[in-house]
């Protein structure tokens, strides 16, 4: 028997194997260029990773929320909010302009925790849409996880636990034997409501991201989720 048969990872997408940065900030910066083009670029790079500070819930249209919000950030008005979305509409038509770009060693990373015996599964308030892309694009990544759960899965997103209970019940493990990996504060809390332990990835704003992690007590903070399995015995609390 393997040593951490019987045990889970669960884990956020963006942020945490793939990068936020490709996949959202740039886009939204390209759009933003489009809306304002005199904006101050040292302005833009403090406010454009606001989006990470967006809080979840409802499933349905989240990401118009958090947009309009990171243009409140901005200093836009709501006219110009409003052609930010439309600019971002219209290059949704596009998905090749929103990459997928997953962070170095995430595919053997996922491979090494699969051989020590770990149940894998994706929690991500990502749509069915961008998860069939990852599958196209990187199906040696896709096929590495148990079971997926998007948004269209649940009515509401993290911080609630629902797709973490949805996971933790098609795995069939134990609560305290499952740990919940992302980069926001809504995947640590939501895997404190779902009553599993929680590390966070500081990823690629920890000038942003570390201090609003801190606050929310996770069990862990580390730099990046290849490094995951220096931790496993730290986090279960086992002796090697």
């Amino acid at each position: 028997m393997k040593k951490w048969e019987g045990y889970a990872i669960l884990c956020d997408m963006d942020g945490v194997i793939i990068s936020i940065k490709e996949r959202w900030i740039k886009p939204f910066e390209k759009a933003l260029r489009k809306v304002k083009q005199d904006i101050d670029e040292h302005a833009l790079k403090e406010q454009a990773p606001s989006l990470l500070l967006t809080h979840g819930g409802r499933s349905k249209k989240i990401w118009l929320r958090a947009i309009f919000k990171v243009c409140s950030y901005a200093g836009l008005s709501k006219f110009q909010s409003l052609r930010v979305i439309i600019n971002i509409g219209l290059m949704l038509l596009k998905p090749k302009n929103f990459k997928i770009v997953p962070f170095d060693e995430v595919e053997q990373t996922l491979q090494n925790l699969k051989d020590l015996g770990f149940k894998l599964a994706l929690v991500t308030t990502a749509s069915n849409f961008t998860i069939r892309r990852l599958k196209k694009l990187y199906p040696e990544i896709h096929s590495k996880y148990d079971f997926i759960f998007t948004r269209n899965d649940v009515k509401f997103t993290k911080p609630f636990p629902d797709q973490l209970n949805l996971a933790i019940k098609k795995l069939g493990v134990e609560r305290n034997k499952c740990v919940m990996i992302g980069d926001l504060m809504t995947d640590i809390l939501a895997g404190k409501n779902a009553g599993v332990k929680t590390v966070a990835i500081l990823s690629e704003y920890p000038f942003i991201t570390e201090a609003l992690l801190s606050s929310v007590e996770p069990d862990h903070i580390i730099e990046s989720f290849s490094l995951l399995p220096d931790y496993l015995n730290d986090i279960f609390k086992l002796n090697n």
